[in-house]
């Protein structure tokens, strides 16, 4: 079900380099890659993961509180996009330049809401 839903993502946007699916550790449950190797990815997902727990700090520590909706990271070379989902699990999408931002960010949340129909009910 994960790849499904992970190979649409991948499918539906233009220079997707990979997915990602992580659990509240920021580990990787499962991913799907166009332009990285499954290894790539996995990196990705670990520095990923540490970036969402200090993250997760920077909220609880301030005045902030919440979750974000969506987190976009923009650097030179490529975009990285997560959204929460149920129980600290997070939607990644890793996209080379150029990037269409909004279409991006409407197939995440379509991907964002299979994932939740079929794993928090």
């Amino acid at each position: 079900m994960f790849q499904y839903v992970l190979a649409n993502l991948l499918a539906n946007n233009d220079n997707a380099l990979g997915a990602l699916f992580l659990d509240d550790n920021g580990e990787t449950v499962d991913l799907a890659c166009a332009g990285y190797t499954p290894y790539q990815m996995r990196v990705v997902g670990a520095y990923f993961g540490i970036y969402l727990r200090q993250l997760e700090r920077v909220l609880v520590n301030t005045e902030i509180g919440g979750q974000p909706r969506l987190i976009h990271i923009e650097k030179k070379a490529i975009h990285i996009y997560a959204m929460p989902l149920s129980d600290g699990y997070y939607l990644v999408l890793v996209q080379r330049h150029p990037a269409l931002v909004a279409r991006a960010r409407e197939t995440m949340a379509d991907a964002a809401a299979q994932l939740t129909r079929e794993l928090f009910p």
